[in-house]
């Protein structure tokens, strides 16, 4: 049965649906408007697929600069943006992400596409470091207000997949002791810190979250 494993219920927080679960959907993406010509970069630093999503949004000319990616979800969509020269991070965490890539930044010009508030220093840094970046705010996240039937059931395993997902889950609910609690990474695990039962997923992938709540017993 869709959404259940051992008669608990699996509820995916989250941007985007994922036929496996079922999805409760706390906030969301609006792009925002800027220009940029992608010739003036060497280099693309991205850590949500949202960041090439604004590229599209915006109408922004195709350039295939090199693109580092935090993770594959990101790397998935900068393929189908037509990127193909794409450097995948080992470690799917924004700090370290951005210190796992700096030895490959040197005498680049970087572009850094991010969200308006973000919990990681990625841009800080990369520029701490001396790197020539240039960091524009592509998105923002909406919250979006909840009725109160829409609360998981007690007992229910519920899938973070980043701190504004949290944060959109609180303004609405309280979290049940009952729950369990699977993050999709660090950043969103430090949102919940004040919570049990919570277990950090060892890769930024929404499918290994989903494993790791089906297999909870």
């Amino acid at each position: 049965m869709v959404g259940k494993y051992n008669m608990r219920e699996i509820y995916l927080i989250s941007h985007t649906p994922n036929d496996e679960v079922k999805h409760l959907k706390v906030c969301e993406i609006e792009f925002l408007k800027f220009s940029i010509d992608l010739k003036d970069f060497d280099a693309l630093v991205v850590t949500s697929k949202h960041s090439i999503k604004a590229l599209k949004f915006n109408n922004i000319k195709f350039e295939n600069i090199k693109v580092f990616s935090i993770g594959d979800g990101t790397t998935n969509e900068a393929k189908a943006f037509g990127f193909t020269d794409i450097y995948t991070a080992k470690n799917h965490h924004g700090n370290e992400f951005a210190r796992e890539i700096l030895s490959l930044l040197p005498n680049k010009k970087v572009l850094f596409l991010r969200a308006k508030e973000v919990v990681s220093n990625v841009d800080g840094i990369l520029l701490d470091n001396e790197v020539d970046l240039t960091s524009i705010v592509a998105y923002r996240n909406k919250f979006i207000k909840l009725s109160a039937d829409k609360i998981p059931p007690k007992n229910s395993i519920l899938i973070f997949t980043s701190p504004s997902n949290v944060k959109g889950f609180l303004r609405n609910f309280e979290i049940d002791e009952s729950y369990s609690i699977v993050s999709i990474g660090k950043a969103t695990t430090n949102e919940l810190l004040e919570y049990k039962n919570v277990i950090t997923s060892s890769f930024q992938d929404v499918k290994k979250c989903i494993e790791i709540a089906q297999n909870l017993k």
